[in-house]
């Protein structure tokens, strides 16, 4: 049974959504829909092939919940938890998942062009064949992440945590990783095309081909 502060937290932010569409004269059909989704998600924790772009849910707690084919573009998530969660073919473009805690999802092929994930924490995801074109991933936590066949052209990795993620055959054409920490890092067959990792931790990296970089590992 889920306690009556839960309740009354699913019903505020659903009222807030709808009557944010009224303030802006807003009444159709589609916005409707795009409501009764949001409440069907924070309610029951699934809504596959959700209409919810541009929703405002910062902080919103959505462990464990379903997904697939959900439409969030332009959504501001910054804070959410949707840890454990499953999102395959979801379209978050150009949304705000700022400092959120994106543990152990499985976004496999989703699109991700141009999302805010400055500072999220997707620790052990699979996000195989994701497009995260233009993505800004400044200080994330993406220690054993797989990105396996992922699209990261112009993806802004300073300073983010890559120990031990799968980047085989991924695109980085023209990524930042000035200051990444590509530690045992598998980019074996990946594009790093007009990428400067000079600046990056390659220890024990394996690198496009095939070889072992000792670049970044301590000497004794």
């Amino acid at each position: 049974m889920k306690s009556t502060a839960f309740t009354h937290s699913v019903t505020a932010i659903a009222s807030t959504f709808v009557a944010s569409f009224m303030t802006m004269g807003i009444a159709s059909s589609v916005q409707a829909q795009n409501a009764g989704h949001l409440q069907e998600l924070l309610a029951h924790r699934t809504c596959q092939r959700c209409e919810l772009s541009g929703i405002a849910a910062n902080g919103v707690n959505l462990r464990e919940s379903f997904l697939d084919v959900a439409d969030l573009r332009k959504s501001s998530l910054s804070g959410a938890t949707l840890a454990f969660s499953t999102m395959y073919y979801a379209d978050f473009r150009g949304a705000d998942l700022s400092n959120s805690d994106l543990r152990n999802t499985f976004l496999i092929y989703s699109d991700l062009i141009k999302v805010n994930l400055t500072g999220a924490n997707a620790r052990n995801s699979r996000w195989k064949y994701a497009d995260l074109t233009e993505a800004n991933l400044q200080n994330s936590n993406l220690i054993d992440i797989e990105l396996v066949y992922a699209k990261l052209n112009g993806a802004n990795l300073t300073n983010a945590s890559l120990r031990n993620a799968s980047l085989y055959g991924a695109d980085l054409t023209g990524a930042n990783l000035k200051g990444a920490d590509l530690y045992r890092a598998d980019l074996t067959n990946a594009n790093v095309t007009n990428v400067d990792l000079s600046q990056a931790n390659l220890c024990r990296a394996t690198m496009p081909d095939g070889k072992v970089s000792m670049q970044g590992c301590m000497q004794f």
